[in-house]
């Protein structure tokens, strides 16, 4: 809030709202850095012993935050939807995996990839159809590339300031192609 309007606020016994412009000034730093909520995740999964489709993920909330040279990604699957399709995916709880992010134009755009061994909360996942299923803890399916399309791992990721982000990743476990898709936009200002 101006500090002019502040101190006639105070002087006049006025009650000033600040907008919304005013109450979440622009993030300095990367594009990519704070909160942002999944609307859309798809996972395609080829290969001898696993072939689907799945789409959903609307609610995952992630927040990334750089630590040194690694950034820090926390996922909450409490309020999320599942994939659905040729598999089915469900996540539910809080899981923290490290990543790196390069990037281009105050990171606007960008590789994203995956440290597999990071994780530290407890989150689980159930993955059933398509093949062969899983139920533990996210972390370990994604330690042991049996997480098949739960988050994303090595890719791309575009980011328009304040709106929106996607992240793509495309690779191999083993003779299995795994595509990830996720958008992201950013949460509401509360």
């Amino acid at each position: 809030m101006h500090k002019l309007l502040g101190a006639l606020a105070l002087t006049t016994g006025l009650l000033v709202a600040p907008t919304a412009a005013q109450a979440a000034p622009a993030t300095k730093g990367p594009c990519w850095a704070g909160s942002w909520t999944v609307t859309k995740a798809t996972a395609k999964v080829v290969g001898k012993r696993h072939r689907f489709f799945a789409e959903g993920g609307a609610g995952i909330k992630a927040d990334f935050t750089r630590a040194g040279k690694y950034v820090v990604a926390r996922y909450d699957f409490r309020e999320s939807e599942p994939l659905t399709g040729g598999a089915t995916f469900v996540m539910d709880g809080v899981e923290t995996f490290t990543y790196t992010f390069g990037g281009y134009k105050k990171y606007t755009h960008g590789k994203i990839v995956l440290k597999p061994r990071t994780g530290d909360f407890g989150a689980t996942l159930e993955r059933s159809g398509g093949g062969k299923g899983f139920s533990g803890l996210l972390r370990k399916a994604v330690a042991h590339n049996e997480d098949l399309g739960a988050i994303p791992r090595k890719g791309t990721y575009t980011c328009v300031p304040g709106k929106s982000l996607r992240i793509n990743t495309h690779g191999k476990s083993g003779r299995t192609v795994i595509t990830i898709k996720w958008e992201l936009t950013r949460p509401p200002v509360a």
